[in-house]
């Protein structure tokens, strides 16, 4: 009888003990799974957080690309009015030394006439 009282309590220790190391484990378990839920809540978020910039760098890549666009045409209009100025600052020229060389003509026709 003795023997098997000492079975039934070491059974019984045992399983207080399996008991207790079930508690701590469904403990570790619940907080794990508690773990787990934020961090897919995390991940969510980040996602969301991600897709939110992709669309933000996607909108500014293209508002780039229309400012590289209108900075061409700037570019361009300036080189055409760089060769108009030049044109124009030719011709300005052509008319300065054609005035002085008529203002010279005219001088000398001046001084013939009054001599004569």
């Amino acid at each position: 009888y003795d023997e098997t009282n000492d079975k039934l309590i070491k059974a019984t220790e045992s399983l207080e003990e399996s008991e207790k190391q079930f508690k701590e484990v469904e403990g570790d378990v619940s907080a794990l799974t508690r773990r787990i839920m934020l961090m897919e809540e995390e991940d969510k978020k980040s996602a969301d957080n991600l897709c939110s910039t992709i669309t933000k760098l996607a909108l500014t890549s293209k508002s780039a690309d229309n400012v590289l666009k209108a900075v061409k045409i700037v570019e361009s209009t300036c080189m055409n009015n760089e060769v108009t100025i030049e044109e124009l600052d030719k011709n300005l020229r052509a008319t300065i030394k054609m005035a002085v060389d008529n203002e010279q003509k005219l001088d000398e026709l001046s001084r013939k006439l009054g001599v004569q």
